[in-house]
C-alpha cells in the first residue's frame, strides 16, 4: 500500500495543494506582468510629433482617409504587395501591410509642411512606429482628389508613388 507524504510535515495535503496553486497563479501573474512590461517598450523612444524647429508644420485635411498603394514608379502594384496608408486627419494612423500573405498593421504619425523644393508645394513626413525618423516625400493630387502622388529621392534615384483613396480600412 502506498503512502502520500506531504512536503511538509503535519501540513494537511489540501493546503499543500492551496499553497501550490497559489505559487503558481503568483508565477503567472509575474509572468503577464512581465509580458505587459516588454510590450510597452515597444513605443520607448518613439516621439510621433515634429521635431523642435518644424514650426511651419500642419495636418492636411484632403490626406484624410484610407489610401490604398497603386503604383510603384509607374509599375501597377497587385496581390500581397499592396499596402494601404491611413491618415486620421490629425496626425496619426496606421501602416496596412502584407508579409508572407498575412496582414499586419503599424501605427504612423505624420505632419505636413511647406515644400522647399521638389515637384509640389507640400511634403509630408511619415513616421512609422518601426522606425526612429520619418521619411519626407513631396506630395501632390489629382484626379479631383482621388490619386495621391508622393515622391522622395532615395540613393535608387526619384521615386513616385501613387495611392488611391478607398471607403474603408481595408481589415
Amino acid at each position: 500500500m502506498a503512502k502520500l507524504y506531504s512536503l511538509h510535515p503535519g501540513h494537511r495535503p489540501a493546503a499543500h495543494i492551496r499553497r501550490i496553486a497559489f505559487t503558481i497563479a503568483g508565477a503567472l501573474a509575474m509572468a503577464a506582468g512581465s509580458l505587459w512590461l516588454t510590450s510597452c517598450t515597444v513605443g520607448v523612444g518613439w516621439d510621433p510629433t515634429p521635431p523642435y524647429g518644424w514650426d511651419n508644420t500642419f495636418y492636411d485635411s484632403n490626406l484624410t482617409g484610407c489610401w490604398r498603394l497603386t503604383t510603384v514608379n509607374s509599375s501597377y502594384v497587385s496581390g500581397y504587395s499592396v499596402n494601404y496608408l491611413y491618415f486620421n486627419g490629425d496626425g496619426r494612423g496606421e501602416y496596412f501591410y502584407y508579409d508572407d500573405t498575412r496582414p499586419y498593421t503599424e501605427n504612423i504619425a505624420y505632419w505636413c509642411q511647406h515644400a522647399v523644393s521638389g515637384s509640389s508645394n507640400y511634403q509630408i513626413n511619415v513616421q512609422y512606429e518601426s522606425s526612429y525618423s520619418p521619411t519626407t516625400m513631396n506630395y501632390w493630387f489629382s484626379d479631383g482628389g482621388h490619386t495621391l502622388w508622393m515622391q522622395w529621392r532615395n540613393s535608387y534615384g526619384i521615386q513616385t508613388y501613387t495611392y488611391t483613396y478607398e471607403p474603408r480600412i481595408p481589415w
